[in-house]
């Protein structure tokens, strides 16, 4: 009788161990899983999509230090934030953001490389070139945000396009404000009219969406 209980209780015992490895595999399986549920696309748009917000940053960095006006301080405080809402996903995911830790004016990308470029040379000639170039570059960033994001399957980095979309247009619209207080009535260079004109019809909407601050 208790050679019979003995191997009954020592048969529940492994079996409850044989069940906590299979619960363990399922449970790192899952982890991998949810890392890698992204395309090679996906992944390339956001790599692509940081390099653009730190591009950005640096830019309106630099025209704030040249011409101490406050929209480029605002917009320049609202890029940093971008940056670690791309940062966080991509860590998330697994992804290497490989331009992180780059400095100021330096990236990967050759094409935001030349975008940088040109911005700075724009900018350097007077402030509302400067706002001109800042107005510009917001326009490329709405459009290529809105072209990851009808390519992307990810749900989480839809939500990251869409919220960046939502700054974008902030950005935008101060750029042109600030450009019509200046005396230039801006057009677009990128965007169509239509999506053009619906943006500046259209009030702010939160930039912050995921709450890092």
């Amino acid at each position: 009788m208790k050679t019979r209980i003995f191997f009954k209780r020592g048969g529940n015992y492994i079996m409850r161990i044989l069940i906590t490895i299979f619960i363990s595999f399922l449970f790192v399986f899952c982890a991998k899983s949810s890392y890698s549920q992204y395309t090679e696309e996906e992944k390339n748009g956001l790599i692509y999509t940081f390099e653009e917000e730190k591009a950005a940053y640096d830019f309106y960095s630099a025209m704030f230090a040249k011409y101490n006006e406050k929209v480029f301080q605002n917009v320049m405080d609202a890029e940093k934030t971008h940056q670690e809402h791309v940062l966080n996903l991509m860590t998330e995911l697994g992804i290497d953001p490989g331009s992180a830790n780059l400095p100021a004016g330096e990236f990967y990308q050759k094409e935001v490389k030349a975008l940088y470029d040109e911005m700075m040379t724009i900018g350097g000639y007077s402030f509302t070139d400067a706002l001109r170039a800042a107005a510009r570059y917001e326009e490329k960033d709405i459009d290529d945000l809105r072209n990851y994001l009808s390519k992307a399957e990810n749900e989480k980095i839809k939500t990251l396009y869409g919220c960046l979309d939502n700054a974008s247009q902030n950005h935008l619209r101060s750029f042109v404000k600030k450009l019509k207080n200046e005396g230039i009535n801006c057009k677009p260079v990128i965007l169509s009219q239509e999506v053009y004109d619906q943006i500046m019809s259209s009030t702010n909407q939160p930039g912050d969406c995921f709450k890092t601050k």
